[in-house]
């Protein structure tokens, strides 16, 4: 029998003292405690948790700073977006005020932005980071190697050489297990 208590997973902060970020229609929230902030309504707390962690990426802070039309105030909110934009089950912020690994957040610039890879990060998974190439036959992998060597404009033998990489990287066994994580990280 299914215990939901013991067994379920939920979104970071809709019941507990962590700390989520998301992107809905291009506004930024954060669920902390049960509730639910629009940007402007972001305690203090968190957005100082946030400046102190920005400080550790020098190279994001230039892609901030070399960022077109950016104003000062909106700095912050952009590095929440690209840095922590998916909405999961894994906190941004824990509880103890750790800021968490940056998610997978397709933001609509992937793959066009020139600050790609310098403010969002690579994916982390469990034995290392997926690359750009990676990243894209994961959103693909539910289809065949042919399906996404045509769609992704390379060889099967490159989709398969992606997909053993990604399988190595992630510890998983097989496109069913990497289509089920992809469909958790917000990926698919």
């Amino acid at each position: 029998m299914y215990n939901a208590t013991k067994n379920s997973r939920l979104i970071a902060g809709l019941v507990d003292k962590a700390v989520e970020f998301f992107v809905h229609k291009n506004e930024v929230y954060c669920l902390h405690d049960g509730q639910r902030y629009s940007f402007e309504e972001i305690p203090q707390w968190i957005i100082d948790i946030v400046e102190m962690d920005m400080l550790k990426y020098p190279e994001a802070l230039k892609a901030l700073a070399l960022w077109e039309n950016l104003e000062n105030d909106e700095h912050i909110r952009q590095y929440i977006i690209c840095r922590f934009g998916g909405i999961d089950d894994e906190p941004d912020i824990d509880v103890k005020g750790n800021v968490h690994e940056a998610e997978y957040f397709d933001c609509g610039l992937r793959g066009t932005c020139r600050h790609e890879g310098k403010l969002c990060t690579a994916f982390k998974v469990e034995h290392g980071y997926l690359s750009k190439s990676e990243l894209a036959v994961l959103k693909l992998i539910s289809l065949q190697d042919k399906a996404i060597a045509d769609k992704l404009c390379i060889s099967p033998e490159t989709v398969h050489t992606h997909t053993q990489n990604i399988r190595i990287k992630t510890g998983l066994k097989s496109k069913v297990e990497l289509a089920i994580f992809a469909q958790k990280k917000g990926i698919i």
